[in-house]
């Protein structure tokens, strides 16, 4: 049995809507038919484990997987020809699939079969004679062949019977010769004869010319269409057809999609086919156009359902880009990192947790976390070996004390469609808070002219790219979130920022080389200076480890503003700033921020103690590693006496900054 991935309520919901919306052409098409679902998200989001759980959901009915990514590179009427072999699985209580004008110009096009192309008569004869079949029966052993290359397209882990697979790839169709004449040459007949029809399809096959391949496509993809409204025609069936379409920014998938939604609009009516694809590159799916970085209208689950596709549709469609329906996989909540850690949570509660926080709940991260902490569970000093877990060895490795480290591993997973170039520029993008600052900067000004151009839609498209968490107690160990949002009169442009994840691990490598580090952060502070946004300018101060001009700025704020919200408001902005060693596994962050205050700051430290310490313990808070146990997170205890101190210390007194230390009781 498939195993269920979390927080797809939605699309299973979806999914059953579309699957039970069955048309034939025996009534009146109603509505705009089905959609093409397109499941898109990061690298490791679960569009795979989705896929084969809704195939699993549907396993009673026709459907087929197939993966472009893993298969060698396919021609529309090559994956017709392949997905018509799945969906034509015999399963209880169901009548097969029969696909006879498919299979019969599968026939006709294959590689082996020559006609003459001179002698129209001798080529009929040619094809009459091979349509009867071989003299020779096929030796088993290339039979066995066939099967196992068409297995291993679509993923199947059983070999069935191989009489269709003959009839669609190597032999004559082997289907009831009544069957093919009435449905597969009738259908081919029109201007021509069948047979002259089939002949010219034969010999277009043969062609390297774009035109007549593509032609050959179509024809051949019409007829798989056809053989399903047909077959739904013949016999009344309570569920479409369902294809499941993994990879399809891989060769070869959207140019199979884009046909056959191509075939689809140019026929008029509906036909039973479901369609649900996979997708990591949102640039390749030609979705409903909407504004935002991917430039592509997409839902979350929660939003999702056949009634919000319909309604979208516009009025006239300007094009086929309607059909497409994008449906974004969300990463897991903390109560669903809970669940898949409950083995752990009971010996290290701390785990899921830090799991959770540190990779925002994306899924494959959630597991290879989780996986590593397992390790640490019945181990001295456990708090120490989780600050350390990003460092430790990957759960894949032979040897627990060699190979790659969790945080390497993760990065070249989560960068592999990347350039090398494209990777080197990113690392240093990722120092900006927002990805458009780092572009308008010219951070991008030395890389290759390639990179240049393609960087920002490659992590738009990736969909890398996420909305602000508000910074506030929320996002430091306390209580309380979105409180501080509209509260500044000159608040930050809030637009989009890389996923907390990702920028964790490239902060990590750009942070191996302190003078990179130092540069990109000088230029970013340089360029905020020059354009007027002062709080922008002390984030990057304080990644530079400027901590007196922090605290002098905050300081002098939190006399002259009368209204506490705005002066938290820029003190949470500035100390969300990047530290290049967030965490010394082996030191409690409590010690660590006195040790920081007095080697970074000492003027300040001296002048305004309780500020000092308040900045530097936000600063290490914002590393959920150094938030550590969880039921009473390290730091609480020292932000909330600072903000307690700075407000009996305040004139007028800040009732404001009192039920701000509350928030880390």
């Amino acid at each position: 049995m498939a195993e269920r991935p979390l927080g797809i309520q939605g699309i299973e919901a979806l999914y059953e809507e579309c699957r039970t919306r069955v048309q034939d052409n025996r009534t009146a098409p109603t509505g705009p038919g089905l959609p093409a679902i397109v499941l898109v998200g990061p690298h490791g989001s679960g569009k795979t484990s989705t896929l084969k759980w809704l195939g699993y959901l549907g396993s009673r009915r026709p459907h087929v997987y197939f993966d472009f990514g893993s298969a060698a590179p396919r021609r529309p009427h090559e994956v017709a020809g392949r997905l018509a072999y799945g969906l034509s699985h015999r399963l209880p209580r169901q009548t097969p699939l029969l696909f006879p004008r498919l299979t019969l110009g599968l026939f006709v096009v294959a590689p082996e079969l020559f006609l003459n192309p001179t002698d129209p008569e001798r080529a009929r004869k040619q094809l009459r004679q091979a349509l009867r079949g071989p003299q020779e029966p096929q030796p088993a052993a290339e039979r066995v062949v066939a099967v196992a290359g068409l297995l291993q397209d679509l993923n199947l882990l059983r070999i069935p019977g191989i009489s269709l697979l003959a009839s669609l790839i190597r032999q004559p169709p082997s289907m009831p010769l009544r069957v093919t004449r009435h449905t597969g040459f009738a259908w081919y007949a029109g201007p021509l004869t069948a047979m002259d029809a089939l002949v010219e399809l034969n010999q277009l096959s043969k062609s390297e010319d774009p035109t007549d391949r593509a032609a050959v496509d179509r024809r051949l993809c019409e007829a798989f269409l056809a053989d399903l409204r047909g077959e739904y025609a013949r016999r009344q069936r309570d569920r479409n057809c369902v294809v499941l379409l993994d990879n399809i920014d891989a060769p070869g998938g959207r140019e199979f999609l884009d046909l056959l939604m191509e075939l689809r609009d140019a026929a008029g009516e509906p036909d039973p086919l479901l369609a649900v694809a996979a997708a990591s590159n949102v640039g390749r799916v030609p979705g409903m156009f909407a504004n935002g970085p991917a430039g592509v209208q997409v839902r979350f689950p929660e939003q999702a359902g056949y009634l919000d596709w319909a309604r979208s549709v516009p009025d006239p469609p300007p094009n086929r880009s309607w059909r497409w329906y994008c449906v974004q996989l969300r990463g897991l909540t903390a109560g669903e990192t809970a669940q898949l850690g409950t083995n752990i949570a009971a010996r290290l509660p701390e785990a899921p947790l830090l799991a959770h926080r540190l990779t925002d709940g994306h899924p494959w991260s959630v597991r290879q976390m989780l996986t590593a902490s397992a390790r640490i569970v019945g181990r001295e000093r456990p708090e120490a070996l989780l600050r350390a877990v990003l460092s430790s060895t990957t759960p894949s490795a032979a040897d627990a004390d060699e190979g790659p480290s969790l945080e390497a591993e993760a990065r070249e997973y989560l960068l592999r469609d990347l350039t090398d170039d494209q990777r080197r520029a990113l690392v240093e993008c990722c120092a900006a808070r927002e990805f458009d600052a780092a572009c308008d900067a010219g951070l991008l000004d030395r890389f290759q002219l390639h990179t240049r151009d393609s960087l920002a839609r490659v992590v738009a498209t990736r969909l890398w790219l996420t909305d602000p968490v508000p910074q506030d107690a929320e996002t430091r160990g306390g209580r309380g979130s979105g409180y501080l949002e509209r509260v500044h009169p000159n608040p930050l442009r809030g637009s989009s920022v890389l996923h907390p994840w990702l920028r964790m691990l490239l902060l990590r490598e750009l942070a191996a080389s302190p003078d990179r580090w130092m540069a990109v952060h000088g230029k970013l502070r340089t360029w905020h200076i020059e354009h007027g946004h002062p709080l922008e300018v002390l984030y990057h101060s304080l990644a530079l480890q400027r901590v007196d001009d922090v605290i002098e700025h905050l300081a002098q704020r939190l006399v002259e503003l009368s209204d506490t919200s705005v002066w938290l408001y820029e003190l949470y902005t500035i100390t969300a700033a990047p530290l290049r060693e967030p965490v010394l596994p082996e030191q409690p962050a409590t010690l660590r921020a006195e040790e920081l205050a007095a080697e970074l700051a000492p003027r300040a430290f001296a002048a305004h103690t309780p500020l000092t310490l308040l900045v530097l313990s936000l600063w290490l808070a914002a590393d959920p590693r150094n938030r550590l146990p969880g039921a009473n997170p390290e730091l609480n205890r020292t932000i909330n006496a600072m903000f307690q101190d700075l407000a009996m210390r305040s004139v007028p007194t800040r009732i404001g900054l009192m039920h701000e230390a509350a928030k880390y009781v």
